[in-house]
């Protein structure tokens, strides 16, 4: 039995032009990324564009440290991840742009993901932070200009409780000045609030629970409660509130 020895690749193209099929197409599509925002400080969702260049291009995968996140068939090309404390790290993001002949163009990028508070996103009723008795949980107002931190707890009619939300007592370097606000069980309605009841203008509310029912706890700086305007976005905004009996 006669053997035939292996058919280069040069050889197999100029005998597929030969007979009028065309030479390979060896050249791969020229890929580009750009990501937004390129540094996350707070909890959300980052958007990758991608342009791909050439002939017959069939898809373009999107990758994070990677792990494939997405598939677009259909320019323009993009994809988005949303991103939480979990995260924090460096990411590179990778674009693969594929044709129909398996060739592949590809470009990346850099995610910084850097969120302070391991909470966000809290910053509404709906998605209020679990608050137990006796678990104090920290926290910073940081990650955009005016940000509002919220918590939740379940209360008996009656109960007798004390909130305290301390900045500088724990943690020296703080410069947040705390204001906290108690809403009733309709998410509305304000049972109290503070901005200066403790040591270095820390704040404490004490109260029975008029009602039995589940109470939102709002934290935020006494500038952004004080000013409409006011803006309070530092990353050293730092607090740990506490629910206790007493």
């Amino acid at each position: 039995m006669k053997r035939f020895g292996a058919i280069s690749l040069l050889a197999l193209t100029g005998a597929l032009t030969s007979c009028g099929v065309g030479p390979l197409d060896m050249t791969a599509p020229t890929a580009t990324l750009s990501v937004t925002p390129k540094t996350l400080v707070a909890a959300g969702t980052v958007t990758m564009t991608a342009t791909a260049s050439g002939d017959d291009v069939s898809k373009v995968e999107f990758y994070d440290n990677g792990v494939l996140i997405a598939t677009d068939t259909t320019a323009p090309y993009s994809a988005s991840k949303a991103y939480t404390f979990a995260d924090n790290g460096t990411h590179t993001l990778t674009v693969k742009a594929h044709d129909y002949t398996a060739n592949v163009g590809q470009a990346s990028d850099t995610l910084t993901v850097a969120i302070a508070d391991r909470n966000e996103p809290n910053n509404s009723v709906a998605a209020a932070t679990p608050l137990s008795v006796g678990t104090p949980i920290s926290g910073v107002i940081t990650g955009q200009d005016r940000d509002q931190d919220y918590y939740k707890f379940t209360a008996t009619a009656g109960e007798a409780l004390k909130l305290t939300v301390q900045s500088v007592s724990v943690d020296a370097k703080s410069t947040l000045d705390p204001y906290v606000m108690i809403l009733m069980p309709d998410g509305r309605t304000v049972l109290e609030k503070d901005d200066d009841s403790g040591a270095g203008l820390e704040s404490e509310i004490r109260f029975n629970a008029p009602a039995a029912g589940t109470y939102t706890v709002v934290v935020t700086s006494f500038d952004i409660y004080d000013d409409p305007t006011a803006k309070n976005d530092r990353v050293t905004n730092t607090y740990q509130i506490a629910l206790n009996r007493r």
